[in-house]
């Protein structure tokens, strides 16, 4: 009878967003690869069955931390921007998918009838928590170990921390994520943050997670792939093609970025298409709106699957976007690429950690013709010498993560 524990993630998989529904997939894959034969759950805070495709049902996180799951679990949290303590600023990001979406029943609670009964009322992401976030932690997944009997050691892969933690917090977040068995941050102001925060134990720091996947998925075999469904969709592919991504811009923004991609597009007679990355974020509905402002000049693609867009975006010859991940995954098939204007500062942690110049971020929209001749000119192989470092240091990271947890 195997006694081991069950290897188990706990992550945003639960809602429509290309970077976080990639994160299981790679660890698992990273797992198998150094001969991990055991079970591996997912774990959200909703309950999730193969969004875009993705191929993995996510459990709700409640079901293991409320101990309804009695076998013990080696946890490990991850990626992305998780490190926070804003929990109710977490929740109100899934108010909109919550509207869509049927869950099973809440578990009975006292606490929740008597605010029924006195008729209190609650808003969308009080509700949200108390639901899906209620149990003891400092934030949603800055968890202490010793506080859950099934959990027999934990580990952080991939994660950055957002903002600078408050003071009346610093101790809490220490104690716990000083006893993780394992932190492995994918940027340095991360670990800046942490130190500050009072974290004591080892840290180790290597690029995301994402830039494995040109060891995952064979850039050639997935440019054909992607090719494929871009004539399918009526995209030209002698010519070259630059895949453009936003999250939602204000009108200003809006037009000068279509401004920019309509000279581009003038200048170097290449296709556009415009790819959502982020439906949680409302990319479609922006980016049709885009389409539309082009008068056809750009092509909008809505996938069916996170493979699909894999493929797409290693079929094309430069990205433009907002989306980290859509420029990691560019950056792991050596593919010029430009973050757009976006005020968070895990696009330039990534630039930094991975070798990269940090102006590939812009500023305003206003920058991105002349940075896109500027990337296309550096040419494929000055991406492919950096994504080949980075994929070497997140590989030498795994492997001390393994041996962290690999006699539990």
């Amino acid at each position: 009878m195997n006694t081991k524990p069950i290897l188990a993630e706990f992550g945003t998989f639960d809602y429509e967003n290309y970077g976080d529904l990639l994160y299981p997939i790679l660890l698992e894959r990273m797992l198998r690869q150094r001969g991990e034969t055991r079970e591996m759950s997912k774990f959200s805070f909703m309950h999730s069955d193969s969004i875009l495709g993705a191929g993995y049902t996510a459990h709700p996180i409640r079901e293991l931390l409320s101990g309804q799951r009695q076998r013990q679990h080696v946890l490990f949290i991850g990626g992305g921007d998780v490190l926070r303590t804003d929990a109710l600023r977490m929740a109100s990001h899934y108010e909109s998918i919550c509207a869509r979406r049927t869950e099973s029943p809440v578990p009975f609670s006292w606490r929740r009838l008597f605010r029924q009964l006195r008729r209190r009322p609650e808003t969308a992401d009080r509700s949200f928590w108390f639901r899906y976030m209620h149990y003891p932690a400092v934030g949603p997944f800055i968890i202490d170990p010793d506080k859950f009997a099934n959990i027999k050691s934990m580990a952080y892969c991939s994660v950055g921390v957002p903002f600078v933690f408050e003071d009346k917090v610093k101790s809490r977040v220490a104690r716990a994520i000083d006893k993780a068995s394992f932190i492995y941050l994918r940027d340095r102001q991360s670990e800046r943050k942490l130190r500050d925060a009072g974290v004591k134990r080892e840290i180790h720091v290597a690029p995301d997670l994402g830039v494995i996947l040109g060891e995952f998925f064979d850039a050639a075999t997935e440019r054909t792939k992607g090719r494929r469904i871009l004539e399918t969709r009526g995209v030209d592919t002698r010519r070259r093609v630059l895949c453009a991504q936003s999250n939602p811009q204000p009108p200003e923004s809006a037009s000068v970025m279509l401004q920019q991609l309509q000279a581009y597009q003038a200048a170097t007679q290449c296709e556009v298409i415009l790819l959502p990355l982020g439906l949680c974020h409302g990319d479609d509905v922006f980016l049709k709106g885009l389409a539309k402002a082009s008068e056809g000049a750009f092509r909008y693609l809505e996938l069916d699957s996170i493979f699909e867009m894999i493929s797409v975006i290693a079929a094309c010859d430069a990205f433009l976007g907002t989306s980290l991940h859509g420029n990691i995954t560019s950056f792991a098939f050596g593919i010029p690429h430009v973050i757009g204007p976006v005020a968070a500062d895990k696009c330039e942690g990534f630039l930094d950690v991975a070798n990269l110049p940090l102006d590939l971020k812009l500023k305003s929209w206003s920058g991105a013709n002349a940075k896109l001749d500027f990337v296309t000119g550096l040419g494929g192989a000055y991406f492919k010498d950096r994504a080949v470092a980075a994929r070497r240091r997140v590989n030498e990271v795994f492997d001390l993560l393994v041996g962290a947890i690999g006699g539990a």
